[in-house]
């Protein structure tokens, strides 16, 4: 085991992270969780927790849950634990530079570096450690300032790709063709993808989670991300149409956009979110829609660090919280509808804006119009 300090690794100082404008408080809060529960000390060891705790980047491979390296928060003390391959890029690229680093060989685990006991909190439950894991959820549910300036950065950049990779497609294309679009805009903009759905024509009307396949589009395409840069998601969808449309087939899109405005109208601070969801039930049946059309997708929920922290359903009691990130997603009759938002006072704010992408006004808002070709 070796410990880093500056002197160790002055051939990366001149990369070194400082902490961004929300660290501290991100840090606070995670303090007052240790002073709340009577504890000694935080082991953080999930993706979205030490992603929204250190501002960074903390996964190597992109599939798995927990992340390159595990965080211990005391009352006076951060410290990261990471092998010997991680430390170099962690400290020059990713960590806020007040952290301590402990470096362990590649072939070692890290558990043997980690405080046990009830005194113990973590994120990751472990029959030796206290769970804190909700108290840690709810501690990163309403952003810092810094961190909401960040996102909207992020949901600006996402739209932008999207659009543009979007309106490159052509008729004739696979859903595949469609995905390396989007992907290479979107690695393009220093964004990577955490969720990549592209449904054609036949399978849009199918498919509510379209993994991208061969087919070719034919004369729709819907195409849905999740974008990720340090930690931070955005997720939004497009449309493009290609060719003659029926046009009550086109209402039916405009009918989806009243269920999301229905959706956006219940999301107020304060109030639980299965109030949202009782509202949609009520909305897809007054819109036209199946009675039934909610139960076949859900309808989106929190967001953040993870593409959803959970669905929200008619039995989440959990209350919106300020500067939440909040994305819906209501689907129907082969259309969907998505876009990142942030809760405030005065309402839900849109942060997936793309100014070059065709609009429509529902309920006094500017949402996606669909690209005709």
């Amino acid at each position: 085991m070796v410990i880093l300090s500056f002197e160790s690794i002055s051939d990366y100082l001149w990369a070194m992270p400082h902490p961004d404008e929300g660290f501290s408080e991100r840090v606070s809060r995670v303090r007052e969780i240790i002073a709340n529960r009577n504890l000694e000390a935080i082991v953080l060891r999930r993706n979205p927790n030490l992603a929204w705790f250190t501002g960074g980047r903390v996964h190597v491979p992109s599939a798995i849950d927990l992340a390159c390296f595990d965080l211990i928060v005391t009352s006076d003390s951060l410290t990261v634990v990471t092998n010997a391959i991680e430390a170099p890029r962690l400290i020059a690229e990713e960590l806020p530079n007040t952290i301590e680093v402990v470096v362990i060989p590649w072939w070692d685990g890290r558990d043997a570096q980690l405080p046990t006991g009830e005194k113990i909190g973590t994120d990751q439950p472990a029959a030796n450690r206290s769970d804190v894991s909700l108290e840690i959820e709810m501690a990163r549910a309403s952003l810092t300032a810094f961190d909401a300036q960040r996102l909207e950065k992020i949901s600006l950049d996402a739209a932008g790709a999207l659009g543009r990779a979007m309106k490159e497609v052509v008729y004739g294309d696979r859903e595949i063709d469609v995905a390396g679009r989007i992907t290479h805009a979107l690695w393009e903009s220093n964004l990577d993808t955490v969720f990549l759905g592209v449904a054609g024509e036949n399978r849009a009307h199918t498919i509510r989670h379209a993994l991208p396949t061969s087919e070719v589009i034919g004369g729709r395409v819907v195409a849905s991300i999740c974008a990720r840069r340090k930690g931070l998601i955005a997720s939004a969808t497009r449309i493009v149409t290609f060719g003659p449309q029926n046009e009550s087939d086109l209402r039916r899109y405009e009918n989806l956009l009243e269920v999301e405005a229905a959706l956006l109208d219940a999301t107020v601070v304060g109030v639980a979110f299965k109030s949202a969801i009782e509202t949609v039930q009520k909305a897809y049946p007054a819109y036209g829609f199946d009675p039934e059309e909610w139960t076949k997708h859900h309808q989106g929920g929190p967001t953040g660090y993870l593409p959803r922290d959970w669905p929200a359903t008619q039995f989440t009691e959990r209350l919106i919280a300020d500067a939440q990130p909040v994305s819906w997603n209501p689907t129907g009759s082969g259309w969907k509808v998505e876009d990142t938002w942030l809760t405030g006072s005065d309402g839900p704010v849109l942060l997936t804006q793309d100014s070059a992408w065709p609009s429509v006004i529902c309920n006094s808002r500017s949402r996606p119009g669909i690209l005709k070709r």
